[in-house]
């Protein structure tokens, strides 16, 4: 069950002009900082793109310097839950990923717009907009996973029962083995700081993310994945959030990718199926 949180509309707006903001100090800065070097050329190698969708984890990979790629898609989910069915839209589930250099990737995640349709009524609205970055740390070698770092904060720009009164940060360690040539492991973990309004006034629950994913190519254009994914709540009287997801991507091209999936909630808070899909490409700035 989703929070209740109230918001005043000037505050909803104010919030909204804040998060604009911030995105085009972002993106600015991004630009600035490559505009010593006029040469593109190095944005793209031969290598396909990779994407972070569709799983729930993210690759410690980064894309090129100097790319803009953009990952979206949509969700359908449903939940059965004391009698009643709730079913649940999200859209466009639009990822941005724009690479600053070899060792940096600045993120916009907007999860759009969310309709949800239940027996005692329905309503929609837009949700957050989380700012962040991925980092470098290693790469693959020997016995040691390529690694890297995503940090991330949640900007209280939705509506309504879709958004709450205060930033959210987020930091997540990743990290991705190579088990064969074929077969690799990701796997992340890290913690969310939720701070909400209660009646003694605020508080902060503590949630522990993780997400491990298998996933394979099958020697063409074709790569499946089956993934278990969710958070354990170490602080707050929230239920535990554990979830089984399986997919494929088909590489189109070198720059255009699409994507299903299929899964399903291991616990009764979370939806009892979902299905997706998606799609992903990059171009060169």
């Amino acid at each position: 069950m989703r929070p209740s949180f109230q918001m005043l509309g000037g505050c909803r707006y104010g919030r909204r002009l804040r998060t604009v903001s911030l995105t085009a100090i972002l993106l600015t800065s991004a630009v600035a900082a490559m505009a010593d070097d006029t040469n593109a050329a190095d944005a793209f190698t031969d290598s396909p793109i990779s994407t972070d969708r569709p799983t729930a984890s993210a690759s410690p990979g980064l894309v090129p310097r100097r790319t803009l790629q953009f990952e979206a898609g949509y969700t359908f989910s449903r939940l059965e839950a004391n009698g009643e069915r709730s079913d649940s839209q999200q859209a466009p589930n639009l990822l941005t990923r724009y690479g600053i250099n070899e060792r940096v990737e600045a993120r916009l995640y907007v999860t759009g717009w969310t309709f949800e349709r239940a027996s005692s009524g329905s309503e929609d609205g837009f949700n957050n907009v989380i700012l962040g970055a991925k980092i470098a740390l290693a790469e693959e070698r020997g016995g040691r996973p390529q690694m890297g770092l995503l940090v991330g904060v949640s900007l209280p720009a939705g509506s309504g029962e879709f958004t709450s009164d205060y930033a959210i940060p987020e930091v997540l360690f990743l990290a991705a083995h190579s088990l064969t040539r074929r077969i690799g492991l990701t796997y992340n973990l890290g913690p969310t700081f939720v701070r909400s309004k209660d009646d003694n006034g605020t508080r902060t629950d503590v949630n522990l993310n993780y997400a491990v994913a298998l996933s394979g190519a099958t020697g063409g254009p074709i790569s499946l994945f089956g993934e278990f994914y969710g958070a354990f709540i170490l602080e707050g009287d929230r239920l535990d959030r554990h979830s089984f997801q399986t997919g494929a991507t088909v590489l189109l091209t070198q720059n255009f990718q699409i994507d299903f999936r299929l899964g399903a909630g291991l616990v009764d808070n979370e939806p009892d199926w979902l299905v997706g899909a998606g799609l992903a490409f990059r171009l060169p700035i």
